[in-house]
């Protein structure tokens, strides 16, 4: 098979310039020649393979286009020549993405074997890139299903996944965001830095801020050492946000100022930190709803939501439940040294029929729950799926036919937990779905209304 040939981007002055082109035409390479100051233009028009970047130019921009070319394409061939280089030049250069750094003039033999180095090293990403893509599409199918709705969505993340484009993922409660959101880091450029998560609902508000920024020694009371946040610890990698509809307005000013000047700054500090951080943020509430209600930013939502991913709910790919079903009994199986051997019949058609409010997370629970009681195979009681609380007894309204069959403890608890269920959706709703501010609205801690509202399933 024959291979494609180099393309070569040349920015240098005019005369320089048609030196190199003859020189490498005479290789057999292709050549492209940007003139003034059209090398990015030329870069994301004709995606070159090599740039050979004059570190001379007159208008000493050639820092500043080696580092945006190496924003616009991570894996680009950059390499920068120069008269006379010093070391500190050479160092900076490299550090900001140069692939080389040759001495000018240098011969024909050199400046080529250099620059097929470089191509064959952006073709080695490249080939990586796509098995990783491959991987990680598999691992996604392997651990969410293969219906058909999470095959388009396993296609989305890799077409997403190679860019630096912010993710917003939108789903309800329990549907995998945050494997979504490991998915695309795991595919991207990044998978070498470190992934983050922070749940922006399970912080309070007055802590917030401390946790995506950090803060410097002193900064207040009981700050006995410099304290890096999220951001900074992100750098160079991801950082996913969940529940991003819960940030308070006021940090969501901060976060935007953050994401624009791709710096922060800790509480009591005056010095700007820069950070390089690819950011993707998780909600189950729907941002533009929220922005027409003004209770989220609209700049805000535009700048994390360069792609948005929608992950289907359960009950919506029903051909997963009892593929995820069998391979939660199996690593139960593992964890508690047992052998469950699969469901009963009447075991299955419940798992096919029920809803599944809380998705993926309630079929885990579940499927654990019934591995756990079982001998032999999982029968439906032992899977423990409560009903709608919807179809409990509304308070002072008990159903006769149901009374006739149920204590007046049974009646008591299922109207006990209907109200204390509206009791709970009404200080979520004053809190605007912020779950720290509605348990303090309760006089209880977080861990309490957190475990209540999955036991509710709001």
């Amino acid at each position: 098979m024959k291979e494609a040939r180099i393309e070569v981007l040349i920015a240098a002055e005019p005369d320089l310039r048609v030196r190199l082109a003859a020189l490498l035409r005479r290789e057999g390479l292709g050549v492209q020649e940007a003139e003034d100051h059209g090398t990015l233009d030329l870069i994301r028009r004709r995606a070159p393979d090599v740039v050979l970047l004059d570190a001379g130019m007159p208008d000493g921009s050639a820092m500043e286009v080696l580092r945006r070319a190496r924003e616009l394409d991570s894996g680009l061939g950059l390499i920068m020549f120069a008269a006379a280089p010093d070391l500190r030049e050479v160092v900076g250069a490299i550090k900001a993405g140069a692939s080389d750094y040759l001495l000018y003039p240098s011969s024909g033999d050199g400046l080529v074997a250099a620059i097929r180095r470089a191509c064959t090293e952006r073709r080695r990403r490249a080939q990586l890139g796509q098995e990783e893509a491959a991987e990680t599409k598999s691992s996604l199918l392997e651990q969410m299903g293969g219906s058909e709705k999470v095959r388009r969505l396993a296609a989305e993340v890799a077409r997403v996944a190679p860019t630096n484009f912010s993710v917003v993922i939108a789903g309800e409660t329990g549907s995998g965001k945050e494997l979504v959101a490991g998915a695309i880091h795991a595919q991207s450029h990044r998978t070498s830095g470190p992934f983050l998560a922070l749940d922006c609902g399970a912080i309070p508000d007055s802590l917030i801020e401390n946790e995506l920024f950090g803060h410097e020694r002193g900064s207040f009371t009981g700050a006995e050492q410099t304290r890096k946040g999220k951001f900074e610890a992100a750098s160079g990698g991801t950082l996913f946000l969940d529940e991003i509809a819960n940030l308070p307005v006021a940090m969501q000013g901060k976060l935007l100022r953050a994401l624009q000047e791709k710096q922060v700054y800790r509480i009591g500090g005056v010095v700007g930190i820069k950070v390089d951080v690819r950011l993707i943020a998780a909600t189950n509430q729907d941002l533009q709803a929220l922005v027409a209600a003004k209770t989220f930013r609209g700049d805000l939502f535009h700048r994390l939501s360069e792609y948005m991913l929608y992950i289907p709910p359960l009950r919506e790919r029903r051909e997963d439940i009892l593929f995820l079903a069998q391979q939660f009994l199996e690593r139960t199986n593992l964890e508690l040294g047992k052998r469950v051997g699969g469901f009963s019949e009447p075991a299955l058609q419940l798992l096919l029929a029920h809803d599944w409010p809380g998705n993926v997370r309630e079929l885990r629970n579940a499927v654990r729950g019934g591995v756990l009681l079982a001998e032999e195979v999982i029968e439906p009681e032992q899977l423990r799926l409560r009903l709608p609380l919807a179809a409990a007894l509304p308070p002072g309204d008990p159903d006769p036919e149901d009374e006739g069959s149920l204590s007046l403890k049974d009646i008591v608890r299922r109207n006990t937990m209907e109200v204390e269920r509206n009791v709970l959706l009404r200080a979520l709703a004053r809190s605007g779905g912020n779950k720290a501010k509605a348990a303090r609205i309760l006089g209880i801690d977080y861990k309490t209304i957190h475990s209540k509202i999955r036991l509710y399933g709001i």
